[in-house]
């Protein structure tokens, strides 16, 4: 039976968030396992850690049981403010 469980990423999950956000950039740019991604594992690991923080990025993990099968997430950035967006706020 399908019993799906969200969660609310927190620091502790950064390794999670790391190891997913890898294997997502492997699958949709067709990397094989043999193409260093060291220097973005490492990048995201920072940006998670700093993001989630700050309230910059939120994501979610997906558990169906206990067993995990899935993350998302949003990234939010500013930009100078505008006529039709004021607080310059993106997502």
């Amino acid at each position: 039976m399908i019993k799906y469980k969200y969660k609310k990423a927190v620091p502790e999950d950064l390794d999670e968030l790391v190891r997913t956000r890898i294997l997502v950039l492997r699958a949709a740019n067709q990397l094989s396992d043999t193409i260093d991604l060291c220097r973005v594992e490492q990048e995201s690991y920072a940006y998670y850690k700093r993001a989630l923080k700050s309230g910059e990025h939120i994501a979610y993990l997906v558990y169906n049981n206990d067993m995990f099968i899935g993350a998302g997430g949003v990234s939010f950035y500013q930009v100078m403010p505008t006529y039709h967006n004021p607080n310059g706020k993106k997502n």
